[in-house]
């Protein structure tokens, strides 16, 4: 019986020492599991959340920072720049440059008088090396030998050969406007006080060409008109 004693005896502190050192084995096997998952961090093979932490990994990144075709930045694409407030200089279809007041010269005829108004012929002839066209009314003012405006600007009429269309002119060929005011004589005198320059923007243009050969142009009676530019005098 005794034998037996010790045998059990010696069974149960065998078996002691393995179970208490088992229970901590558990515990810290545990805290360590809720620890890679409370960090969602990669533990390895025993810590199962590698596939999580790829996975996060693999997202998608804000479309702000993806390049465009170009390589810029859609954030940052230049947006449409913006228009210019002169008129453009590109080519008509065909080919043809409107006129540019560089290569024109202005000068006014005096074009006879009928029934109570009295015509003058505003020429402005290309003196350039290349064909150009122009098209509408001319803006035509008086200036004073001061440089101050005399009266009032032209106003629009349909006078002349001009029949809307563009005149397109070959070096040292002309285009014509027709000028017209009243006479002087069915005005009772009421006539604007003397011009020294005639001031014209070509048609299309915001620069001026100017003459002081007025041709004897006076406007009275508050008339004073213009109209649009055609291929040959009045």
């Amino acid at each position: 019986m005794s034998h037996t004693h010790r045998r059990d005896g010696h069974g149960r502190r065998r078996g002691g020492p393995d179970q208490a050192r088992g229970r901590p084995r558990g515990v810290w096997g545990a805290a360590l599991a809720l620890a890679c998952a409370a960090a969602l961090t990669a533990c390895g093979p025993d810590g199962g959340d590698a596939d999580a932490a790829g996975a996060a990994s693999d997202a998608p990144t804000s479309p702000a920072a993806t390049p465009t075709g170009t390589g810029t930045p859609a954030e940052s694409a230049p947006s449409s720049p913006p228009t210019s407030a002169a008129p453009s200089a590109s080519a008509k279809p065909g080919g043809i440059a409107r006129c540019e007041t560089d290569g024109l010269a202005l000068s006014l005829v005096a074009n006879g008088q009928e029934m109570n108004s009295k015509y003058f012929d505003l020429r402005l002839t290309n003196t350039g090396s290349e064909p150009c066209d122009l098209l509408g009314h001319p803006g035509v003012s008086l200036l004073d030998a001061g440089g101050k405006r005399v009266g009032e600007p032209a106003t629009r009429s349909q006078d002349g050969t001009g029949d809307g269309g563009a005149v397109r002119l070959r070096p040292g060929q002309a285009a014509h406007a027709t000028v017209k005011t009243a006479g002087e004589g069915v005005t009772d005198g009421r006539c604007w006080p003397e011009a020294a320059t005639l001031l014209v923007y070509p048609p299309g243009s915001r620069q001026t060409v100017t003459t002081a050969d007025l041709a004897g142009l006076k406007v009275c009676g508050d008339s004073f008109q213009v109209g649009p530019v055609g291929d040959r005098a009045p």
